[in-house]
């Protein structure tokens, strides 16, 4: 077994991926954005990574307090944080922090990769993309109790049918039976929320929310009107909790003591600004409420970091090198990956991993957004030895 940490990918093949995926009975998936990939990743890897998520955990514990948080009723309860595999002149790789996020919503598209996956891979039963589960637990079951605790659970979005996460929202429908709603349609009435439009003697009236929508991405109006319905509806209770998203994002990550590699600076604050903007194409610039590519400079100019929003709206990081962890299967570019482990937080209970998900590409940029992939690239799972881990 290597000390040093490996990721290696194994193909599945276009065709058998889309027969497996069939077979598992979920709504459909756009293959364009899926890998026909796997990643397998040995013990020093998941080491390495759980080493990073301890060490980011404990300096993030101050923002981990729900008083913080300026909404009654929210928890801080899920983190989404991804690593980019980069150069390292001693070891095959290194690990940097991209960004933190805050939703879950990628989860059944996960599992019905994962059931897809296990059909073809032949992997043993001991290699999970999550933690073990207590017991003989189904994963479905197990997470109900965290994402969709009630029979009458709603989870929200803006114009959920139109966006790229359509496809998730579905999947969500499918294996928990939750309701999809945007959150136009719905209107609190005596703390709860219920459909819009309809008598109250025969509206569903839902009293937990599985939350997608994100506040920032609404037009002022849009937003005071969503936040007017969902303060009044103060007997929910909830999971991703959009104030919780809106507290804890990338530029959380300008905040913690990180290694000189991967180091995120407030723009009005950094190095960068010091030096009076020189040299500006060794340095990436990120919004803090962009998401699925928005809000990111890549290749900023000095003009174009002078004139950035302050404070506290734009952070810089200095750019890295990414590591190839394969080659695409037909033009033999390098595939680059980019680790998201979806982290639980409830109380009483250690972090748990919920979701060890891999992102390829060719050009090292792991949204999906506006991208048709081709195979071997997109989205896929991670999968460690659990057998090693215990």
């Amino acid at each position: 077994m290597s000390a040093l940490p490996e990721l290696r990918l194994a193909s599945l093949g276009v065709e058998p991926m889309a027969q497996a995926l069939t077979q598992v009975g979920a709504p459909h998936l756009p293959q364009s954005l899926l890998s026909d990939h796997y990643g397998v990743g040995n013990h020093a890897l998941q080491q390495a990574l759980r080493a990073k998520i301890a060490h980011l955990l404990a300096a993030l514990q101050p923002q981990l307090q729900p008083a913080r948080i300026a909404w009654p009723g929210a928890q801080p309860d899920v983190l989404a944080l991804d690593l980019a595999l980069v150069e390292h002149p001693q070891r095959p790789f290194d690990l940097a922090w991209v960004e933190i996020q805050a939703f879950t919503t990628m989860l059944p598209t996960f599992h019905a990769m994962h059931l897809a996956q296990r059909r073809l891979h032949r992997l043993a039963p001991r290699w999970l993309p999550h933690d073990p589960l207590p017991g003989a637990a189904d994963w479905v079951e197990h997470l109900r109790r965290w994402v969709a605790p009630d029979a009458a659970t709603v989870l929200i979005e803006d114009q959920p049918r139109t966006g790229l996460s359509w496809p998730d929202l579905d999947g969500a429908r499918h294996w928990w039976n939750v309701a999809v709603r945007d959150w136009r349609e719905l209107t609190a009435v005596d703390g709860l929320l219920r459909d819009a439009g309809t008598s109250q003697r025969v509206a569903q009236r839902y009293s937990h929310v599985w939350n997608r929508l994100i506040l920032s991405d609404l037009s002022a109006p849009d937003r005071a009107q969503a936040e007017a319905t969902l303060r009044a509806a103060d007997r929910l209770s909830w999971h991703s909790h959009p104030a919780w998203y809106e507290g804890i994002h990338k530029g959380s990550l300008a905040e913690l003591p990180l290694a000189a590699h991967e180091a995120c600076h407030w723009v009005e604050d950094s190095p960068l600004r010091a030096a009076q903007w020189a040299q500006p194409q060794r340095w990436v610039a990120k919004s803090v409420s962009g998401h699925s590519g928005s809000g990111l400079l890549l290749a900023p100019t000095a003009e174009q970091l002078q004139a950035l929003p302050t404070p506290r709206q734009w952070i810089v990081q200095k750019r890295f090198r990414q590591v190839p962890v394969g080659q695409h299967p037909l033009t033999r570019q390098p595939l680059f990956g980019e680790v998201r482990c979806m982290l639980g937080l409830q109380p009483g209970r250690a972090p748990w991993v919920i979701a060890w998900i891999l992102r390829c590409s060719t050009d090292g940029i792991a949204t999906m957004s506006g991208r048709r992939t081709a195979p071997g690239e997109g989205m896929t799972l991670l999968y460690f030895d659990s057998a090693a881990s215990a």
